[in-house]
């Protein structure tokens, strides 16, 4: 079952890779079963996701170029080509134009919608309008988007090998959101703020992650946790760079859980953290803030200390490791035939981690 699925997936992405080369525009691929439509043009998104199933376990893929961004309101998989060009790497870039909303609009759940792969140029819109559609079991891998706002009810959240450009706060214009088991993974919040939840219940972990807030101003508006509630964050073997100010709302919120981590800020009374200054913690000197060209390693003199609770190094690299090339095959070389009426496809492909 596992080969089939392997195969129709290469056949989707030669698919893609085909029409692209004849028509130089977008193309999405709606996989349905053993079934495969192609959608052109930028609203190629918003016509596959139209033409997917309201049962859930439908694939698209995006080829590179650049989408109209729609509503998900069903259970489907998103792949894209890459969240940047990266020619020794063989990513391409898929982007998505505009704000994304992941949920449903009819106080009705959405669960299981995977997302990866793309660059989100807009807001990443965690569930449906002003506390209507509460959602669950999303997972978001090696995407980047501009900034991202919890819209309603959500958990069992997962961000894994993202960037987060700019904040990810509650929308208040709908009221408080919760937000429950949201958890990141080797991810970087390259402007970071949680602020406005303000619901007891929330949690937010970061898993070797690198939470930048040194773009803040020293105001009450620019705070990164901002009239959010005590015991909001859990900082688990990540680095934590500091907003401007001193105190109060420029750390982290009163009662947070944070262990086995670095900032450039005063971290004592919490267990194996480390203070150091910002300069001295990466290699190349530089702050939290995302580079494509930087590889965030820390400081060689310094890190044969830094080690998490899980024995692998704090930040991006340890954890589960970062990487920017999504799950979908790469086509290494294809070549075509045609045979009376039927298109003969022969290409050789590889998986990806």
């Amino acid at each position: 079952m596992e080969t089939k699925r392997l195969m129709i997936s290469l056949l989707v992405l030669c698919c893609t890779l085909l029409a692209k080369a004849q028509n130089d525009v977008a193309i999405a691929t709606l996989q349905h079963g053993d079934n495969v439509s192609v959608f052109k043009g930028p609203s190629a998104l918003a016509s596959a996701l139209a033409a997917a199933s309201e049962e859930g376990g439908d694939v698209i893929t995006l080829s590179e170029g650049t989408f109209t961004a729609a509503t998900i309101t069903k259970p489907v998989s998103i792949y894209g080509a890459g969240f940047e060009t990266d020619n020794a790497k063989g990513t391409q870039l898929t982007t998505i134009s505009g704000n994304l909303t992941v949920g449903k609009g009819d106080n009705t759940t959405l669960s299981n919608v995977h997302l990866e792969g793309f660059y989100l140029d807009g807001s990443l819109n965690v569930g449906g309008q002003y506390n209507t559609g509460p959602l669950e079991n999303l997972r978001v891998v090696k995407v980047m988007a501009k900034s991202m706002y919890a819209q309603s009810t959500s958990s069992n959240t997962s961000f894994d090998q993202c960037i987060i450009m700019g904040s990810f706060d509650c929308d208040r214009a709908g009221g408080a959101s919760g937000i429950y088991d949201f958890n990141f993974r080797n991810c970087i919040m390259s402007c970071g703020s949680f602020r406005y939840y303000t619901q007891a219940s929330s949690s937010i972990v970061l898993d070797h992650c690198i939470f930048n807030a040194n773009h803040l101003s020293n105001s009450t508006t620019g705070a990164p946790f901002n009239n959010s509630h005590s015991n909001l964050l859990r900082l688990r073997n990540s680095i934590y760079i500091k907003a401007s100010g001193s105190g109060g709302a420029y750390g982290w919120p009163s009662g947070s859980d944070i262990k086995n981590c670095i900032s450039d800020s005063d971290i004592s009374g919490f267990e194996n953290c480390y203070q150091v200054a910002i300069n001295d913690i990466f290699k190349d000197g530089e702050n939290g803030t995302y580079s494509s060209n930087r590889t965030y390693e820390l400081n060689p003199e310094l890190s044969s200390s830094w080690i998490g609770n899980d024995n692998t190094e704090i930040g991006i690299h340890g954890g589960n490791g970062w990487s920017k090339v999504p799950s979908t095959p790469v086509v290494k070389s294809m070549q075509l035939g045609v045979n009376g009426s039927n298109l003969n496809v022969t290409y050789e492909a590889e998986t990806r981690n």
